[in-house]
């Protein structure tokens, strides 16, 4: 058996046509259902053999990796309500990209991991900074880390930039609001990243990659018992990467480390501890979008991809530390406690400059291109923001008898502090000619203009900064005490009740140390309910509510923070689940309501000369989810979901959520003389979206009075790959992107520009397990 049937799972399975065409049927129609046939049709002498049935296939597990170490689906997961539920028994759409999917499409990143998601899409805002994922209309802001807050925004102080996915085993998306564990309900996803754990045998990976421009990338994953039982045990993970792009100007460097530890102080009790480094530099990203939509006269660009007017000394760099610890204890059989705390230290370095569009004096819009290449303005941006983070969580789960039956309890205290520091520089952009000073180190029209944009950024335009020893200060506290359970009424029906109280406290301090201002909330309640009805063996309906309540970091002109968000969320369902949890399907409909969302206001800036945000009358957004994940066969895997979103109301800066989304992934292993090939593929693919381009739009003579609508056109993006098994243990991968090299965007309409899409790529992987 060759290297990848041997990770599949431990459990004794029977594949059966009848269970499969049922689990196609109910995601994606049947349409499909002809896809599905694994088996040899029944003979002409069986007149009984209605269906096919193989007979039971055993599977061990290779080396120190679980039973699912291979699948495209997970057993279980606590990352909706902080039960040990199955994606069955979880009344919310819960999405696992797991270890296997994450090696199969080669992803590195954060970003990589959420482009397979689905119901997730992806804004940027600039060249290697600022990402919004995007869930049922939604900005997600709630990232953890081993269900620890974690400031994993990919923004100017966030450290979702600097995340690799080679530290991590999997990660858990909950689609919806998940107030209960988190303490804000965000209403579109929380994100919560597994950290790779050590096991009690020996065993590890590494491998080595190449791809179109020059990027290359190494990474080795080892873990290492201490003692002969296993009960003092290590992990040690590392990885790196360095490359250009297929913009101008652009490479990127990346960096990370772990090393983490568990020891068995007894048969009931174990300890963790570990450090995490995580490094990203960016040279060649820009303060904004690097394409515009229009020239000056209104007319439409066409530019090459490659077109990047930032200068070679505009970076983006990201530096992530984190120390963690854990410990669980058994009480017994049904009772655990389990303690988590991290501290995350982020140091950013944002020396930011392109050539784009932005506000004048007035109140208006300038920088347009002109076609003979006059008209660009260089913009610029210097930040150093110090973000420190501290977050710990107990949780205490256990079971109890009521009424003849058994029923699960979780009782939970969480916490989490943060503190982000921003040193105050004196900024002087300059020329061989002229030079500008900035007190806050922010250029908008007052920067350079760039002699013919045909040419790139001129040689001689540079950036200085000083730091005046003066700071501003930004804390945020929020704790919260929350509980679950789940009750087994009847046989197949079971109802999930809980409630979270919530404290927040935040305050912000200007860099002469006085409150700018502050904002507390005390006792906010959170509550949630589910329940999940077994139709049969398979199938599951079920339906869930929670409310909303999320506190904002958006200032208003006076230097406020924009009220909290509220509203609520609702979730109805059917779920299946076929050869012991190996296949799991889903259908759902939502809709969500907020309110307060946090709007641009028109050309006003705050204290500190940022743009300002105002509250605004909220969204309202419905629709469906369809999503199927795990494996058809023993050698055959696919993953993939559909999503249609509706906006009953809306009232923000301009969507940026396709009405139809969908994402596939499929792997497939030959059998015979094939048997040491993989071949898979997949598409990621969305609707046309009726864009605002905000809050510039498209000009007259070359100035924009406010925002004009911009159609951002949709697109299919087709992906392949190959991977031949040299050995049991090694192996060499073909992974394609944009297979057919689809001009698409990545944005579009912030401030009149645009961001394009990655073009057509290919990366070779050599990797070994031993």
């Amino acid at each position: 058996m060759n290297n990848r049937a041997s990770q599949a799972s431990g459990n004794a399975f029977e594949w059966s046509g009848k269970p499969l065409a049922g689990a196609i049927a109910a995601t994606f129609g049947s349409c499909l259902l002809s896809t599905a046939v694994y088996a040899q049709p029944p003979s002409d002498n069986n007149q009984n053999a209605s269906s096919v049935q193989l007979a039971p296939m055993t599977i061990e597990a290779a080396s120190y990796q679980s039973g699912f170490a291979s699948s495209y689906t997970v057993p279980e997961t606590r990352s909706a309500t902080g039960l040990n539920l199955s994606p069955r028994e979880t009344p919310q759409s819960v999405t696992s990209i797991t270890r296997q999917q994450m090696d199969d499409r080669r992803v590195v990143d954060l970003e990589d991991a959420l482009e397979l998601t689905p119901g997730v899409t992806a804004n940027k805002s600039e060249v290697g900074v600022r990402t919004s994922f995007r869930a049922r209309g939604y900005d997600i802001n709630n990232w953890r880390v081993d269900g620890l807050q974690f400031p994993g925004g990919s923004g100017f102080s966030g450290g979702g930039n600097a995340l690799s996915m080679d530290m991590y085993e999997r990660v858990d998306i909950v689609r919806g609001a998940n107030g209960l564990l988190g303490g804000t309900g965000d209403p579109s996803a929380t994100v919560d990243l597994v950290r790779k754990r050590p096991q009690k045998e020996f065993g590890g990976s590494a491998y080595v990659s190449y791809g179109r421009w020059d990027k290359s990338r190494v990474g080795a994953d080892l873990n290492l018992p201490l003692t002969e039982d296993g009960s003092i045990r290590s992990r040690f993970v590392v990885t790196q990467q360095e490359g250009d792009s297929f913009r101008d100007n652009e490479s990127n460097r990346n960096r990370a480390a772990l090393a983490t530890f568990e020891f068995d102080a007894t048969e009931d009790t174990t300890l963790g501890a570990g450090y995490q480094y995580e490094y990203r530099k960016t040279r060649g990203a820009g303060w904004g979008a690097n394409v515009p939509i229009w020239f000056a006269d209104g007319e439409k660009t066409d530019l090459s991809r490659s077109t990047n007017l930032a200068p070679h000394w505009s970076y983006a760099q990201s530096k992530t530390n984190t120390t963690f610890a854990s410990l669980t204890h058994q009480f017994n059989r049904d009772w655990q406690l389990d303690v988590r705390i991290a501290q995350s230290d982020i140091d950013a370095v944002n020396q930011l400059a392109v050539a784009k569009v932005n506000r004048d004096s007035d109140g208006n819009y300038g920088g347009y291109w002109n076609q003979d290449g006059s008209g660009a303005v260089l913009n610029g941006l210097r930040q150093m923001p110090e973000t420190r983070q501290r977050s710990a969580r107990f949780d205490l789960s256990g079971r109890y008898d009521l009424f003849g039956r058994q029923h699960d309890v979780m009782f939970g205290y969480s916490e989490s502090r943060t503190r982000e520091r921003s040193p105050e520089q004196n900024c002087v952009m300059s020329s061989d000619t002229t030079s500008v000073a900035s007190a806050n180190c922010m250029y908008r029209l007052d920067g350079l203009a760039i002699t013919d944009w045909r040419n790139g950024v001129d040689d001689d335009f540079s950036l200085d900064a000083s730091r005046t020893g003066r700071t501003s200060v930004d804390k945020t506290r929020l704790r919260g005490v929350y509980a679950a359970t789940r009750l087994n009424v009847t046989e197949p029906l079971s109802v999930i009740l809980g409630a979270r109280a919530s404290y927040y406290k935040t305050e912000s301090r200007g860099v002469d140390g006085d409150r700018i201002s502050s904002q507390q909330e005390n006792g906010v309640f959170t509550p949630y309910a589910g329940v999940i009805y077994d139709l049969s063996r398979n199938y599951s309906l079920y339906a869930s509510y929670t409310n909303i309540f999320t506190p904002q970091t958006r200032e208003t002109s006076s230097g406020d923070r924009v009220k909290p968000l509220e509203g609520d969320s609702y979730e109805a369902g059917i779920k299946g689940e076929w050869f012991n949890g190996q296949l799991n399907a889903s259908a759902a409909v939502f809709r969500t309501r907020q309110e307060n969302a946090a709007v641009l206001d028109g050309a006003n800036e705050t204290p500190t000369g940022g743009q300002a945000y105002k509250a605004g009358t909220g969204n309202e957004t419905e629709g469906v989810d369809l999503e199927v994940a795990g494996a058809i066969t023993p050698n055959w895997n696919v993953y993939g979901g559909y999503t249609y979103l509706h906006f009953r109301s809306i009232d923000s800066d301009g969507r940026s959520d396709p009405s139809h989304l969908f994402k596939l992934s499929t792997t497939y292993q030959p059998a015979g003389m094939l048997d040491r090939w993989t071949f898979g593929g997949g598409v990621r693919a969305q609707s046309n979206i009726d864009a605002i381009s905000s809050p510039a739009g498209r000009p007259t003579d070359g100035v924009s009075t406010g925002s004009t609508r911009a159609r951002w056109p949709g697109y299919a993006i087709w992906n392949a790959m190959a991977s031949y098994d040299i050995t049991d243990n090694t192996s060499v991968t073909l992974n394609l992107d944009n297979l057919f090299d689809k001009r698409y965007y990545d944005s579009y309409g912030f401030y009149a520009g645009s961001i394009y899409g990655q073009p057509r790529s290919g990366t070779v992987t050599l990797s070994t397990t031993f």
